[in-house]
């Protein structure tokens, strides 16, 4: 069987049906960057990121009999969600989006866009929580509108209303530094 063929969906229930160890791999090659990236802007420090990345890996496959239908990415995301909002409220206090996790180690402080960057990912960071989370969703989870939705209990029309808010708020706070750079 050519697991890379087939989709979430199919490896998941695999995965629920026979403990296939085979497809949970193959799933879990798919999403771990993404989710991993999740919990790091969630969770503001690696470490953190990196014990509630762990938890998730465990409490997928503890759940796995709990999804029956509908988008694995929406599922997987809606947990691992709900653990980043966990761990964060056991903190006892609330981490502030860090944007420098975003930008690449590479990323030299000389090169020709870093100001423009670094400026995207401080209004990022200070967009109303709904409308960032949605924006990281789509553009750095990869989520389609209708999984954004169920990861975030929404409609699919307010999904799309929140990201196109956040990209019209950022155009707004960047737009004099767009303009310096014409």
């Amino acid at each position: 069987m050519t697991y890379t063929l087939l989709s979430d969906e199919e490896l998941f229930a695999l995965v629920r049906d026979r403990e296939d160890e085979q497809a949970y791999r193959t799933l879990y090659r798919r999403y771990d960057k993404r989710l991993y990236s999740y919990c790091l802007r969630a969770m503001g420090n690696p470490d953190d990121a990196q014990d509630v990345f762990q938890t998730i890996s465990l409490t997928v496959f503890d759940k796995r009999r709990s999804f029956v239908d509908g988008s694995f990415a929406a599922w997987l995301f809606t947990i691992t969600r709900n653990m980043c909002l966990k761990a964060l409220r056991s903190r006892k206090h609330k981490v502030e989006f860090n944007e420098e996790f975003i930008v690449p180690e590479e990323e030299s402080a000389h090169s020709q866009d870093f100001l423009l960057k670094r400026a995207l990912h401080t209004a990022i960071a200070e967009l109303p929580e709904e409308f960032r989370e949605a924006l990281e969703l789509r553009y750095f989870d990869d989520l389609s509108y209708d999984d954004i939705a169920l990861t975030l209990s929404i409609t699919v029309s307010l999904a799309k209303v929140r990201v196109f808010r956040a990209k019209k708020l950022i155009t707004q706070k960047l737009s004099p530094i767009l303009d310096e750079l014409k």
